[in-house]
């Protein structure tokens, strides 16, 4: 049917995600201690983290997925990064991420708090994300002028 070749190649395209979907959730996880620790002054045990992570994976694929279909049947759904669908399923993943972490984490916190929590979770996501890509452009650029001369 296929080639050894292409075989090997669609096994490295799977060991690549398992590798990015752990790291996805590791990382997560100590963002998400990180984060409470920040707002709440007490830091979840990294098991509880792991599995706020997953469960918050969970949900957020059920409510893109479902968000999609139903946006997608009224015709809402656009190419743009930023159409109206978009915004509203954005805002939907926040107050979902909230009320998973104040069911999984806050025994004795509040929505509001959650909402903070995953304020905090967003803004350092963004830094690493503004990091990287910060760095990763310096490389690129550097290998770029390194080729050109």
């Amino acid at each position: 049917m296929g080639t050894p070749a292409f075989g090997a190649m669609m096994g490295l395209g799977f060991g690549f995600i398992l590798v990015g979907l752990l790291v996805a959730i590791l990382g997560g996880a100590l963002i998400l201690m990180l984060a409470v620790k920040l707002v709440e002054k007490s830091t979840p045990s990294f098991g509880k983290a792991i599995v706020t992570v997953l469960a918050i994976f969970g949900a957020l694929i059920v409510v893109n997925i479902v968000l999609g279909l139903l946006f997608g049947a009224l015709g809402l759904m656009t190419f743009g990064a930023f159409g109206i669908a978009r915004l509203l399923i954005l805002v939907a993943d926040f107050l979902v991420t909230a009320w998973v972490i104040q069911k999984l984490i806050g025994v004795s916190m509040g929505y509001g708090r959650a909402c903070l929590v995953t304020l905090v979770e967003y803004a350092i996501g963004l830094v690493i994300g503004v990091v990287f890509m910060l760095v990763g452009g310096l490389i690129f650029g550097g290998a770029m002028m390194h080729l050109m001369h």
